[in-house]
């Protein structure tokens, strides 16, 4: 028998009131892989993501974290769960009133029997991983908006998690920021073998970073695998996003 994968979804369903989000989603996520989720705006990718993290409990089906299950399990029963994912928020979302250090800090202080001394070298360490060492003094409103990402990324890193799940990173950066953000992705995942869900409607973001890449339309997955696969797959749909995604880019 294959070993448990990072992540795996069976037949997964999310609806709310009168609408199917998630219409029985199948996806197998290796350790070491970043597998790249794209789609337009509303086809289900973010449900997605939040179902992957416990954020959304499903309303059928199997969401698989590191051999556990924990679709059947109680917000209190997720969180051990949880805590074994790192998710960087599309907006960063960092505190405004903390500084950067304070920020990355954050998970540590209330998750971690740690020292002070301790937390700080975790800080500064996981700050310099994305080339961010000097910020630390910094609030968030004095970052541009890569910077903060970058913030976003360490503070999530401070956790040591086993997998990082990524909101829209690239989204509202300019082609320079975007491309520092993909490269920093990229290192990461062959420095730490860090294993990697994107979810992204950026697809020249996507085909640079991932491994594999997963279209989700209306709920459903309808085409997946290496890059090169999906920028030759034939399902019209695909064929119209990537057309899309690049006039978009021009």
């Amino acid at each position: 028998m294959n070993a448990a994968p990072a992540l795996e979804t069976r037949q997964l369903v999310y609806a709310v009131e009168n609408a199917t989000i998630l219409k029985g989603v199948d996806l197998r996520v290796e350790y070491g892989e970043v597998v790249g989720i794209m789609g337009a705006s509303g086809s289900g990718k973010t449900t997605l993501l939040k179902c992957l993290c416990g954020l959304l409990k499903p309303t059928a089906g199997e969401v698989w974290v590191e051999g556990v299950n924990i679709a059947p399990l109680s917000e209190r029963e997720r969180m051990p769960m949880r805590l074994r994912l790192g998710i960087v928020f599309q907006y960063a979302a960092l505190f405004d009133f903390l500084t950067v250090a304070q920020n990355v800090a954050f998970g540590l202080e209330r998750h971690r029997r740690l020292s002070r001394a301790q937390i700080q070298d975790i800080v500064r360490e996981r700050l310099a991983w994305v080339g961010l060492e000097d910020t630390g003094h910094l609030y968030p409103s004095q970052l541009s908006g890569g910077m903060r990402k970058r913030v976003g990324l360490a503070r999530a890193l401070a956790m040591d998690p086993h997998i990082v799940l990524f909101d829209e990173p690239t989204s509202g950066l300019d082609p320079v920021n975007a491309y520092q953000i993909d490269q920093l992705i990229t290192r990461l995942n062959r420095e730490l073998n860090l294993t990697a869900v994107v979810v992204s409607h950026d697809v020249v973001s996507l085909m640079r970073t991932a491994h594999r890449i997963a279209m989700v339309d209306n709920g459903q997955i309808i085409a997946e695998g290496t890059p090169d696969a999906i920028r030759q797959h034939e399902h019209p749909q695909v064929q119209a996003f990537l057309r899309m995604a690049s006039a978009e880019a021009l």
